[in-house]
């Protein structure tokens, strides 16, 4: 399972960074609620859909961002995946934007069923991997979480809660944003920042499920979250160390 969740996500980091490159894949092609879906967006779903259907033909569920749920065979697997978390900054020249797929077996079609996870960021080359056997990797190594850090993670959009400032001054932390939830998940659970906050109930389950399950396999690394489980379910989340956690949740 691990390997192919790998290789999906190497292949589409591949894919992003040949087209970032050549400046192509940003014109929007639909928009959706407070968001909108890019031509890159598309053919990267796509072709994860395809390299896991011909993995696991035995049958699987995906749920996509971009065009939502693909079902085939028996369904005995779930597959959750964020193709392009940080589109804006890739339609921008940011280089700063990750792939998240996360995978387990099909029993409720919640983000309790993901026991594998791959992360990928192109613009590094960086690999996350997760799973029961293996634990949390980074580039083949074992990741251990070392906290060195007093930024936290903020989601910030026009209905930025005044509570998320309110937590960055009680605890005295610098917030930052980089535009993508995942890898700012990652990062939190790597140790390279105190914590992860957003609590504007918007944010899906499909965008972190990778850095979530990838954090379950992090000693000392826990999230709190408040919202519908499911993949396209809308959440608030509050991430980092129990320390951290307890004081921002009592704020």
């Amino acid at each position: 399972m691990l390997g192919v969740l790998e290789a999906v996500v190497v292949r589409v980091s591949h894919y992003l960074m040949s087209s970032f490159r050549a400046g192509t894949g940003a014109s929007i092609v639909a928009k959706k609620e407070d968001d909108v879906t890019r031509e890159v967006d598309l053919v990267a779903e796509e072709m994860a859909y395809h390299m896991l259907r011909e993995s696991f033909r035995e049958g699987g569920v995906l749920y996509g961002e971009e065009k939502g749920v693909y079902r085939w065979g028996d369904e005995r697997y779930i597959f959750v995946l964020d193709p392009l978390d940080g589109s804006l900054n890739y339609a921008a020249g940011i280089p700063i934007f990750s792939i998240s797929l996360a995978a387990g077996r099909y029993k409720e079609g919640s983000i309790s069923d993901l026991e594998y996870a791959a992360v990928a960021v192109p613009p590094t080359g960086d690999i996350y991997i997760a799973s029961p056997e293996l634990g949390a990797r980074k580039n083949g190594k074992p990741v251990e979480r070392s906290l060195k850090s007093n930024i936290v993670f903020v989601a910030v959009s026009n209905s930025f809660p005044e509570k998320t400032c309110e937590v960055i001054r009680r605890l005295g932390l610098r917030g930052r944003s980089l535009g993508t939830s995942a890898l700012e998940l990652i990062f939190t659970a790597e140790g390279a920042a105190r914590g992860f906050v957003d609590l504007r109930g918007k944010l899906r389950v499909l965008d972190v499920a990778g850095a979530l399950t990838f954090g379950k396999y992090v000693p000392g690394f826990k999230y709190l979250i408040q919202g519908d489980l499911v993949p396209h379910g809308r959440i608030s989340i509050i991430a980092g160390d129990e320390e951290f956690i307890n004081a921002a949740t009592a704020l």
